[in-house]
C-alpha cells in the first residue's frame, strides 16, 4: 500500500514537472517587429503582467492564448489576440494604450 502511494506520488511529480517543462513562455518588445528593447520572458500561466511601451511580442516553446488590456491590471478595455504560435512575431496596433496583458 505504502509502494503503491509513492509511486503515485512519483508518477504525479514527473508528469507536473514534463508539463512544465513544455510551458509557453511570452516576451514583449518595444519594436513593431519584435525588435528593440526586449522585456522579460514570462510563462503563460494566466497571471496578469505588464504591456507598458511595448508594440509586439511573441509566444516561445508552443502556443499560448493572449489578450490585451487598457489598464495596468489587466481590466479596461481588452483585445483578444487568441492562440498564438511558437516564435510568430505579433505587432500590436490596436489604436490605443496596450499596459497589461495575460497570456495563458
Amino acid at each position: 500500500m505504502q509502494f503503491t502511494i509513492s509511486l503515485k506520488l512519483v508518477t504525479v511529480a514527473i508528469l507536473a514537472t514534463a508539463l512544465q517543462a513544455n510551458a509557453s513562455n511570452f516576451v514583449a518588445f518595444s519594436g513593431d517587429t519584435c525588435n528593440g528593447a526586449e522585456g522579460s520572458v514570462v510563462s503563460c500561466n494566466g497571471d496578469c503582467g505588464g504591456f507598458q511601451n511595448r508594440h509586439s511580442f511573441q509566444v516561445l516553446n508552443g502556443n499560448g492564448n493572449v489578450v490585451l488590456f487598457t489598464n495596468d491590471d489587466c481590466t479596461g478595455e481588452s483585445f483578444n489576440f487568441g492562440t498564438e504560435g511558437s516564435g510568430e512575431c505579433i505587432n500590436v496596433n490596436v489604436g490605443t494604450s496596450v499596459n497589461s496583458f495575460v497570456c495563458s
